[in-house]
């Protein structure tokens, strides 16, 4: 056994995830029938999209059903195990950086990884909300394809359309005057799995009730972004698959819940 794989079964062993209260639209039954969370986005051969915590993830057609697990799998692990590390505030670089942390345990590798900053004042930006600035930052940057922004975007109008799973959505993203936006996207290039990722935090000089669709007409925020990419290493996740998913099923609630696209 290599050292990465008994690194990330130890770390699998060791770690705590933060439990969740199952809430109104509830997705237990689901997950406890179907014991595969990559069911959620959607079925290989189409593009799919879910939100896992505070992450609206986004998966090419190319990816395949175990793909789509692993991807799943991670999300939720490093989510939850990052929630329980960071505490009750949830939509900082902290919390962000424990996040990624816990992918590389998990048997991926950071190939990109780079920071940024920046200020809104709702008045001159032009974004209706932060959805709005979050989707006019993916179409400018160059992490990712033509098609991964396109994926992305219809996402995004689809989340923002639909109440109850913007509401789900709600729960991992709003804090008051702090929230916190997800964006991934997951493809295979040359048989191998692949994942950008960028973590937007919202500081605020008001509270904004959902980071979704609310006005910041009259809102300033700092921001910050984190940009990374990562590669799975497939042997890694061929080995550890199982356990993860014994330790994710071990508290199975609320934090997944498919965006049709």
């Amino acid at each position: 056994m290599s050292d990465d794989i008994a690194q990330a079964l130890a770390f699998i062993d060791s770690a705590t995830l933060k439990p969740v209260e199952v809430g109104l639209y509830s997705r237990a039954a689901v997950l406890s029938e179907e014991k595969d969370r990559g069911k959620y986005l959607g079925e290989p051969g189409k593009d799919g999209a879910a939100t896992i915590g505070a992450i609206l993830v986004s998966v090419l057609a190319n990816l395949t059903g175990q793909n789509r697990t692993d991807v799943a799998n991670t999300l939720e692990f490093a989510s939850r195990h990052a929630a329980q590390e960071a505490g009750e505030d949830n939509h900082t670089t902290a919390y962000w950086n424990k996040f990624k942390k816990s992918i590389l345990l998990l048997g991926w590798s950071r190939q990109k990884d780079q920071r940024f900053t920046d200020f809104i004042d709702g008045q001159t930006t032009g974004a209706e909300n932060f959805s709005d600035y979050v989707i006019d930052n993916v179409k400018s940057d160059p992490l990712y394809s033509s098609t991964e922004r396109e994926v992305i975007i219809r996402a995004f109008q689809s989340l923002r359309s639909q109440p109850e799973k913007r509401a789900f959505f709600r729960r991992f993203t709003a804090g008051g005057d702090k929230g916190s936006i997800g964006v991934s996207v997951a493809t295979v290039t040359d048989g191998a799995l692949a994942m950008r990722f960028s973590a937007f935090t919202f500081s605020c000089n008001a509270v904004v009730d959902d980071y979704l669709i609310s006005s910041i007409k009259n809102i300033k925020a700092d921001v910050g972004k984190n940009d990374v990419v990562f590669a799975a290493d497939q042997d890694t996740f061929d080995t550890i698959r199982e356990r993860l998913e014994a330790k994710l099923d071990q508290a199975t609630d609320d934090y997944i819940d498919s965006v049709d696209i």
